[in-house]
């Protein structure tokens, strides 16, 4: 029998904070219903007090808040030694010791900490001196969760100053500075990544097998966020059973028992029972493959800016086959400048496998109407089936004549037509008007169409990303199922990444089948009528 998996959660907040909302589950009762619901044993919790205000009043609050809750291990936020807001280290580490403080939290984003020795020094030499594991994070809310936001040299410079303590880094996303991730990985191994920072296409299976599995933690990072996007990526990822249980839980154990107060308790732990078939096969790690999802947001391209990993068609077909997807409409990712050629590796894909994916022709207005029309015409005699936009990543405005001319060919030709972003309600509104055999989907959880796609029935939703905290819920509500198409960002985003927050949304069962592929299925059914 292989190990059982138990999920320790490496990043959940505690308490009302400045910028949660209602909803969330950020009381004690509240977070562990939440942990419940997502299969998660246990948790390393900071207090929300600590995000901007007093440190030393919430570190010592986390402890009343968590002293009678087995599941909940309190991590204590700290600062600079100079500042004298909290006890000596050595006086702090032993107050962290008979409390059961699992880890130490540094928000040097939010309290503008430079990361160098001279400012943090005498504060790490005492914590790498115990093996406290050190959570570095440079997100400050009131900027908002910007990405790419980690200091590398700052983390370089410590990671190198003191190489027995381990680091482990988060923040928002890690998304253009993969590379830098990367490099510094490689050269510090003390460093550790939370998993939920890069949310990569198959990045959990490159770092694993770059550096092990033991350079990895699982968080969730709530009550901002759902932990069913991350939990759905370490269960479907391509690695072995026991590098998801060290991912999952047992590196971080092995981290925290530093302390030897702490007492793991996921073992005795139960959940109540699953919701329905989705909602069991994600708890449980059940195989997906046999399913018949259909995605509406898929990329083919090469390495650019933001991605490493380029997988050709032959490849995609095999990680959709793991993933239960059947069919995925297929696009090229900005970046590929000649429009031509990024458009011949999706004819490319669609000649190579009719069956599994739907062709949409990429466009960029900036080239000109000439190009714009030779694309279309070219795509259309080649077997696509839909048009791609992301004008507003090239800088054409929402309400440019070129988007009318791809508009008008999709209302022609019965296409569907994805935008990243239409823009405001008003340009929509004018273009579900006027082209009304069109298929117009928003291409990334639009929130703010309620009263368009109430008025127009050739207007659709994609899911894609379904992050933050009972989105998928307010969505239904918001929208209907009957006018969400599930959208996996593929090979942006990890599949499972978006499934997740699906399989785990507590709405029927067959609400969940609308959103994963009977939605899109009979949309392209109506194209072939």
């Amino acid at each position: 029998m292989p190990q059982p998996i138990y999920h320790l959660d490496a990043c959940v907040m505690l308490g009302p904070g400045d910028w949660t909302l209602e909803g969330q589950p950020v009381t004690r009762d509240a977070l562990l219903k939440a942990m419940g619901h997502f299969g998660i044993h246990e948790a390393l919790v900071r207090n929300s007090l600590c995000e901007i205000g007093d440190v030393d009043l919430g570190n010592r609050r986390l402890i009343e808040k968590t002293k009678e809750y087995p599941r909940l291990h309190p991590v204590w936020t700290v600062l600079p030694q100079a500042t004298r807001e909290l006890p000596h280290p050595e006086e702090m580490v032993a107050q962290m010791g008979v409390s059961g403080v699992a880890a130490a939290w540094l928000p040097y984003g939010a309290f503008g900490i430079p990361l160098e020795t001279w400012c943090l020094g005498s504060l790490l030499e005492v914590l790498e001196a115990h093996r406290v594991p050190l959570f570095l994070c440079p997100t400050d809310r009131r900027e908002g969760e910007r990405a790419d936001a980690t200091d590398w040299n700052g983390v370089v410079g410590l990671c190198k100053a003191f190489p027995d303590l381990p680091m482990i880094l988060t923040e928002g996303r890690i998304y253009k500075s993969q590379r830098a991730l990367i490099a510094t990985m490689e050269t510090c191994p003390n460093l550790l990544v939370d998993i939920s920072v890069p949310w990569l296409h198959r990045f959990v299976e490159l770092l694993c097998e770059r550096f092990g599995a033991d350079r990895m933690v699982r968080g969730s990072q709530l009550p901002y966020r759902t932990p069913g996007a991350t939990l759905m990526q370490l269960q479907c990822a391509e690695i072995s059973h026991e590098d998801k249980a060290l991912i999952a839980g047992g590196t971080l154990r092995k981290l925290c028992s530093w302390n030897d107060s702490i007492r793991f308790v996921a073992e005795e732990v139960t959940f109540p029972q699953p919701l329905d078939a989705f909602h069991r096969a994600a708890r449980e790690m059940d195989d997906i493959s046999g399913s018949s999802f259909y995605d509406c947001h898929g990329h083919i391209g090469m390495r650019n800016q933001r991605h490493l990993i380029s997988d050709p068609p032959e490849e995609l077909v095999r990680e959709m086959d793991r993933q239960g997807v059947r069919v995925c409409c297929l696009f090229t990712w900005i970046g590929h400048g000649d429009m031509r050629y990024a458009n011949d590796l999706t004819l490319d894909a669609i000649q190579k496998f009719p069956d599994r994916f739907v062709g949409f022709t990429a466009l960029n207005p900036n080239h000109g109407e000439e190009e714009m029309r030779q694309e279309l015409v070219r795509g259309l005699a080649h077997g696509m089936k839909g048009i791609k936009l992301i004008n507003a990543i090239q800088g054409y405005p929402a309400d440019g004549p070129l988007i009318d001319l791809a508009c008008n060919f999709a209302n022609e030709h019965g296409y569907l037509v994805l935008n990243h972003f239409w823009g405001p309600p008003e340009v929509v509104r004018g273009l579900c008007e006027k082209y009304t055999q069109a298929i117009f989907i928003a291409g990334h959880s639009e929130g703010n169409f309620v009263d368009l796609v109430r008025e127009f029935p050739n207007l659709y939703i994609c899911t894609c990303p379904f992050l933050a905290w009972g989105q998928t819920e307010d969505y239904v509500e918001r929208y209907g199922s009957d006018r969400l198409l599930f959208g996996s960002d593929l090979q942006d985003l990890p599949i499972p990444w978006g499934l997740g927050p699906i399989f785990y949304a507590r709405v029927p069962e067959s609400d969940k089948r609308l959103i994963l592929g009977d939605n899109l299925k009979r949309l392209l059914e109506n194209q072939e009528v």
